[in-house]
């Protein structure tokens, strides 16, 4: 019946239905490769094309799928991965906001600009190209700068200094002072006439890095900073030891530092053991005589001494000298004078949690061991009041995400196993769909209506023979009516009355049944 029903359609029913299995085909494909795709959202939009490498590259170490999208100005990631995707851009700072435009600006400016026009092209172009020079260095990421440019004035008690300000980006809170230093004395040597002093340096989260928070110049880094910055770069390298020796989620550690961030100059004096003569002077003393009394007046020939008097008959000579040296001596010495550098460490706590099943696996010379590898690595000193402190808890299993169910097809069989499906479910399509036509058809024709049978039954006479010689003999030829009068011939028959009703009510059926007679008859 489906056959018949086919070749009983016209032409154009046939193009009508080949292009509807056509389009179901399609749709089928399409809802097929929707479904199977995976579903991107974007997180981030405007980005530099130059930092596009590195926020794949920490997409790909945590394995999180993504698609460039704007010509690798926009980021999309897997829908189901979006928490990770921030989370991971957030801990490598990358923000990743565009740059400011730099000198480029300054060819897009057209020939007919104002005199203020130019001004702001320059003021904008040259904020863009300090931002991009602070972003490239380490541990900035990106920056924004602000000038403030004053007007010429004819006299100069009335000029107005220019002023800076710069916004680092996020990770720029531990810079090291100096690295502040170096970048508020490069804005102020790329702006005439700007002074370092006049330059505001701030990172993201609204602390001021220059000038110093006390209003002095220096751009020191507070206390609580220089030991945030420390504890984090050391738990870090200890975290990573422990994480390579036992395993993830086998130990950790915790430091707290005090740190000395003061500024001091230490004046050093020393003397050398061995002194080198400068002066020396010689005094010599001689007396000299002759003859001499054991005895007699007083005199000074009674006061020579006795070693000069000369034996015998109490004549004699007399020969005295002395001799008297004086050195000076000079000692060298040694002034050291030496600016000391703050971040010496007054004192170091380090707390080590080792998971119980690790201690029981290393044992207790293990975990003896590993305790004095991490004092080592953190360097602690006993004799500066250091403390370290190890304690043994069962850490929190981590929630194991259920795997997902092996596929029983092979990624490499599903090129063509999803074609030979879709192909099945069209086949599918058809047979429920020709079915269902002719079940529709079996039904409508499944008993021979009244009506047909009354035609196949043997027509009883309608009228008398006389009554049709009466009808046309009544009437002249030319004014007689035969559809008037077939009509009125008719006028009592059940049948016709029965089939002109049906016709009325149900032409759809009639015309396709007679279609039915036509084709059978011709075949």
């Amino acid at each position: 019946m489906s056959l018949q029903l086919l070749t009983s359609l016209s032409t154009k029913g046939k193009a009508i239905l080949a292009a509807c299995a056509v389009a179901f085909l399609v749709t089928c494909v399409l809802l097929l490769k929707l479904a199977g795709a995976p579903s991107y959202v974007e997180v981030m939009a405007g980005v530099d094309p130059a930092e596009t490498g590195k926020i794949t590259s920490a997409l790909d170490k945590r394995g999180i799928g993504y698609e460039l999208r704007a010509n690798g100005t926009a980021i999309a990631v897997d829908a189901s991965r979006t928490a990770d995707a921030r989370i991971a851009l957030a801990e490598g700072g990358l923000t990743g906001v565009a740059k400011q435009p730099g000198f480029e600006t300054l060819d897009k400016l057209k020939l007919g600009s104002s005199n203020f026009q130019q001004q702001v092209a320059y003021q904008r172009a040259l904020e863009g190209q300090i931002a991009n020079t602070i972003g490239q260095i380490d541990g900035v990421g990106s920056a924004q700068v602000s000038l403030t440019l004053p007007k010429d004035q004819l006299f100069a008690d009335e000029a107005q200094p220019a002023t800076a300000a710069v916004l680092l980006g996020a990770g720029a809170d531990g810079m090291d002072a100096g690295a502040v230093r170096g970048i508020a004395n490069l804005v102020s040597s790329s702006v005439q006439g700007l002074k370092t002093a006049n330059v505001t340096i701030t990172d993201s989260s609204g602390q001021m890095l220059w000038p110093a928070g006390d209003g002095g110049v220096g751009g020191a880094t507070s206390k609580p900073a220089a030991q945030a910055r420390y504890d984090a770069q050391l738990e870090a390298s200890l975290n990573a030891m422990l994480t390579s020796t036992l395993g993830v989620n086998k130990a950790h550690v915790q430091v707290h530092s005090d740190l000395n961030v003061d500024r001091a100059t230490q004046e050093k004096l020393e003397y050398a053991k061995k002194g080198t003569p400068l002066k020396s002077v010689g005094e010599t003393e001689t007396l000299r005589g002759t003859g001499g009394a054991t005895g007699g007046a007083a005199g000074t020939a009674t006061n020579i001494p006795s070693y000069a008097q000369t034996s015998g008959s109490g004549a004699g000579t007399s020969n005295y000298r002395h001799t008297t040296t004086n050195t000076d001596y000079g000692v060298n010495k040694t002034v050291t004078r030496t600016q000391v550098a703050p971040g010496a460490v007054n004192r170091l706590d380090v707390a080590l949690v080792l998971d119980k099943s690790a201690a029981t696996a290393l044992g207790a010379a293990g975990v003896k061991s590993l305790q004095a590898a991490v004092s080592s690595a953190a360097g602690l000193q006993r004799a500066r009041g250091d403390t370290f402190a190890l304690s043994e808890v069962a850490f929190a299993k981590a929630p194991v995400a259920a795997a997902p169910a092996a596929s029983p097809i092979p990624p490499a069989m599903l090129s063509y196993v999803k074609p030979a499906l879709l192909g099945f479910a069209a086949l599918i399509f058809l047979f429920f769909v020709s079915r269902h036509l002719r079940k529709r058809t079996s039904g409508a024709f499944a008993e021979e209506p009244s009506w047909l049978r009354q035609l196949s039954d043997p027509a009883p006479a309608l009228l008398p023979a006389a009554s049709l010689e009466e009808e046309v003999s009544g009437h002249a030829l030319e004014d007689f009516d035969a559809q008037a009068a077939a009509r009125r011939v008719f006028a009592n028959d059940p049948r016709a009355i029965a089939l002109e009703e049906l016709v009325e009510r149900e032409p759809e059926k009639i015309a396709q049944h007679l279609r039915t007679w036509i084709t059978e008859d011709a075949a």
